[in-house]
């Protein structure tokens, strides 16, 4: 669509049987008389804003940008909890528009079908789920697609009782049947729990970046650990230097056992980079660093 003068050039087929001079004449004098109409020559136009045909207007629906970080996740259990227990915790939008898929993967790593939401509020929405299997359960969050800042949320499943302990006796765990995994006692706030041993082999774990080789003051470093060929485990990871332990390290799972790495140093010197897969060293760890 013209928006301002433009000078075209008209063609007629009766231009030669006309037999008239070439000339200039203005297009809004063509309609008004059919010889003129026949003229070969330059017409200067000024047209209007619908004077030309357009294509029909199209309409673009795109989902409503959203923050999933203002979502609140409340009474999600913190500790662990006993094999088939039923867990419930509530999603609270704070305002956020769209549709929320909660998903769970079992410590198989199966992902079952979306979690039913039961709506207490237009602000609030309830979910429940059965965990029936030892080990690590991660349940993923999404608001219109995009996951939340701290999805997936990580739930520790343990078998066999929880016992406190009192007067300083030692707890006294049953022993499990050949059927059962293997489990250690970790004490907790004065409280026995029983943590299995994950079935894993920290010699397949993969490290990349240069977060692992260079270190550079006041920056933040990174590097990838994937562990998706280990087996199921929890990553661990731990940096010492001159004045202790590091001020800040991230660990952010970016899916399939692939963790982003990032920590920040201040002071100049040696490093210690521990990375653990479980109670096992990935290969390579420790890492010896040097910031300078």
């Amino acid at each position: 669509m013209f928006r301002v003068s433009q000078e075209i050039r008209l063609n007629t087929s009766a231009a030669g049987a006309a037999g008239q001079p070439q000339g200039l004449a203005d297009v809004g004098d063509v309609s008004s008389s059919t010889e003129s109409c026949c003229i070969f020559g330059r017409y200067q136009r000024t047209p209007d804003a619908d004077a030309y045909p357009t294509e029909p207007p199209h309409v673009y629906v795109a989902p409503e940008l959203t923050d999933a970080g203002k979502v609140q996740l409340l009474h999600l259990p913190s500790g662990a909890v006993r094999v088939n227990s039923t867990i419930s915790f509530v999603i609270k939008r704070n305002g956020v528009k769209g549709n929320f898929d909660v998903r769970l993967e079992t410590p198989s790593g199966q992902h079952g079908a979306p979690l039913q939401l039961t709506q207490l509020d237009p602000e609030r929405f309830q979910v429940e789920c059965q965990l029936t299997q030892a080990g690590l359960y991660k349940v993923h969050i999404k608001c219109n697609s995009v996951p939340l800042p701290k999805s997936p949320y990580i739930i520790v499943t343990i078998a066999g009782a929880a016992t406190p302990i009192e007067d300083g006796n030692e707890h006294a765990a049953s022993k499990p049947s050949s059927k059962c995994p293997i489990y250690s006692s970790v004490h907790i706030s004065n409280v026995c729990y029983a943590v299995p041993h994950f079935e894993s082999d920290a010699s397949k774990v993969q490290s990349r970046g240069l977060g692992l080789t260079h270190v550079n003051l006041l920056e933040r470093n990174e590097f990838t650990v994937d562990a998706s060929s280990a087996g199921s485990n929890m990553l661990f990871v731990g940096i010492l230097g001159p004045q202790g332990p590091c001020d800040e390290v991230l660990v952010k799972h970016l899916g399939r056992h692939v963790y982003r790495v990032a920590y920040q140093v201040r002071e100049p010197g040696d490093y210690t980079l521990v990375v653990k897969w479980g109670e096992q060293h990935i290969p390579g760890s420790p890492f010896s660093l040097s910031a300078e």
